[in-house]
């Protein structure tokens, strides 16, 4: 029998595991137990979640579970790009929220009926809202006295609007989470309730700094993702998110299924979202669905003050209308078999489109992602600290650039996200959110810490970065591996700091490169008795040059040094400073080296030949001297 805490000797603890025990008729045994373990000083079990980092915040509110400094959120590929090919023709939908419900001065509601005169300038967070004649509960507000669960199972079923102890608005049992995008949004204006940055006078500072600082945790605030305070507008983006799996019976049920958000002055021209369901592999399903906010009615009002990217002020106290929409799975016309398939959804933002959150039924889909194992090791790469393998911990090919212990985690203080403080940005440490692009070195949409070439030149990143791969299959080590629990490869070496071995300022795991390029070749030369004389090569991806003599017709050759005779033996061009006719016959090449990269570092150029032979001087009488130049 496991219990939920650790054994102690208290007299309350001792005296409800002796009741469990007398009620099954062994109290005595038990006491005895409970005595005999004390003596020993042993411990039950806990069965609290673990703490894989280490960092004090449990696994299941950690959003870095192996503080890499890469949010779980793109570990587990819950947020996904990639090229998608031309989606489906979209269905346009016109399911307008009708009121909303929140927790502004308490409580707070207003409908396109009736908007309510008072907007609210400060949190908000949304309780409720309906659309098409059935109101939904959130989740939000469990410390909100209107909200009634009257049947005590956990979730809400009223709301008692006018505070005499009994619901007068009848909700749909369902909660709701808005998606957290964690691409980087730096572009477009911010929108913040007026009284956030303590002034309802002026826009005197933001409430959290941006300047080129992610605008993300904006459409991921307060209780589950769903304040109102903030929206975020001009961004015209597209993100595509990875759930855990779709209810099929949620199709044509009747019940909303997704809530899309507006929540500035329109633009003149189209202002809209596009949703599309995809499959688990980016594929589009059925039809896609546009909301055109220009036809949805305005639900209820804001006043915000606005910032531009760089935190400056763009306006204060504005008046802002907002707009709700709800979408319905049947609305993507999916057939038996796509609905199985829909585990995804891409939403297009129109650049007149000013989102405050995104958000999902969760009875409709399940909330976060089917965790991702890239290298096959056991080991989700959430809890991954090498997740390809290639001997390069995660946090190191994420490119971020910070410390990381001998464990490959990042080193500094974590907040109550459990994000490293160290690639947050300033007054953003608890908000999940991260103040760097992770790297993707080759543009491919798939990140460095997840493949075994970076870069896509052909030469893997193991090998790159200056380890050991002798059987060539991209991993570290040869054959069979050992992983620790945190899937990093023992007894393989690697590990180190990648190489940067031409010295460009970039590892060279991260840049794409290739063995030198030869255009123009050494040719062969008539060199002048007693003159100087060049050879020359024209090459690309060179990082060293070294030119090499024969004497003997090729079957043997010496590196040239910069000597009396020669000079540029390391360059491209080679300098014969005083040809001699002993010099006849002579054969040159160039070993051409490119330590960027390692797969083929070196190539040879073809030979060229010297001959030799006495100046020619041409007079102007039209008369021709061979002038011997030779000392006697």
């Amino acid at each position: 029998m496991l219990f939920e805490k650790p054994f102690n000797s208290s007299h309350s603890f001792i005296k409800e595991i002796v009741t469990v025990f007398f009620i099954t008729g062994v109290l005595a045994a038990a006491y005895s137990f409970i005595k005999i373990n004390q003596e020993r000083e042993e411990t039950f079990i806990s069965t609290a979640p673990p703490d894989t980092d280490n960092d004090g915040i449990t696994d299941d509110i950690d959003e870095d579970d192996d503080n890499d400094g890469i949010p779980d959120l793109l570990e587990d590929e819950c947020e996904f790009s990639g090229t998608f090919g031309t989606p489906s023709a979209s269905v346009k939908s016109g399911n307008a929220v009708s009121a909303i419900y929140s927790d502004y001065d308490g409580f707070w509601s207003s409908k396109t009926t009736s908007l309510n005169p008072t907007a609210f300038d400060n949190h908000s967070t949304l309780l409720a809202f309906e659309a098409q004649g059935i109101t939904y509960a959130t989740g939000a507000g469990v410390g909100n006295s209107m909200m009634i669960d009257g049947d005590n199972n956990g979730k809400f079923d009223g709301i008692d609007t006018d505070v005499d102890g009994n619901a007068d608005v009848n909700l749909e049992e369902t909660t709701w989470l808005a998606l957290q995008p964690v691409t980087r949004i730096t572009t477009g204006i911010r929108l913040e309730a007026r009284a956030l940055d303590g002034n309802v006078n002026d826009a005197k500072g933001p409430l959290l700094t941006s300047g080129n600082t992610p605008f993300n945790p904006y459409l991921y605030e307060g209780e589950r993702g769903l304040d109102m305070a903030y929206t975020i507008a001009n961004i015209g983006n597209s993100w595509s998110f990875r759930l855990g799996g779709s209810a099929e019976d949620a199709y044509n049920d009747g019940i909303m299924d997704i809530l899309l958000t507006q929540g500035a002055k329109l633009t003149s021209g189209s202002n809209y979202n596009r949703l599309n369901l995809l499959d688990a592999n980016g594929n589009y399903l059925g039809d896609g669905v546009e909301v055109v906010w220009n036809d949805i009615p305005v639900v209820g009002e804001s006043i915000v003050d606005q910032y531009n990217p760089n935190d400056s002020k763009h306006a204060a106290n504005e008046r802002k209308g907002l707009r709700f929409a709800a979408v319905e799975l049947s609305e993507f016309n999916l057939d038996s078999e796509e609905i199985s398939k829909a585990v995804a959804f891409r939403l297009e933002i129109s650049s007149g489109a000013d989102p405050i959150f995104f958000a999902v039924n969760e009875g409709s889909f399940t909330p976060g992602c089917i965790s991702v194992d890239t290298d096959g090791d056991g080991i989700a790469n959430s809890l991954d600290l090498d997740s390809d393998n290639d001997g390069i911990y995660d946090a190191v090919e994420a490119g971020h650039g910070k410390n990381i212990n001998a464990e490959g985690r990042v080193t500094g203080n974590v907040g109550t996200d459990g994000i490293p403080d160290n690639v947050q940005a300033a007054g953003q440490f608890n908000s999940g959110n991260i103040n760097y692009n992770v790297a993707d070195s080759n543009g491919d949409n798939i990140f460095n810490y997840m493949t075994i070439d970076s870069d896509s030149d052909g030469c893997s990143d193991v090998l790159e970065a200056g380890f050991s791969d002798a059987d060539a299959d991209g991993v570290i080590g040869t054959g069979a591996i050992s992983i620790n629990s945190h899937g990093v490869v023992i007894g393989s070496g690697g590990y180190a700091t990648p190489l940067d071995k031409d010295v460009d300022g970039n590892q060279d795991y991260t840049v794409a490169s290739g063995p030198p390029s030869i255009s123009v070749q050494p040719k062969n030369a008539v060199l002048f008795d007693g003159y100087a004389s060049n050879i020359t090569i024209s090459a690309d991806d060179v990082t060293a040059y070294q030119w090499q003599l024969s004497t003997d017709g090729g079957i043997h050759f010496i590196d040239l040094t910069n000597d009396d005779s020669y000079v540029g033996v390391t360059s491209e061009t080679l300098t014969i400073k005083k040809a001699d006719f002993s010099m006849e016959g002579y054969i040159y090449k160039v070993i051409l080296e490119n330590a960027g990269y390692v797969c083929e570092p070196y190539i040879t150029s073809s030979e060229a030949v010297v001959k030799v032979r006495v100046k020619t001087v041409i007079s102007n009488r039209n008369q021709t001297y061979r002038v011997n130049t030779k000392k006697p």
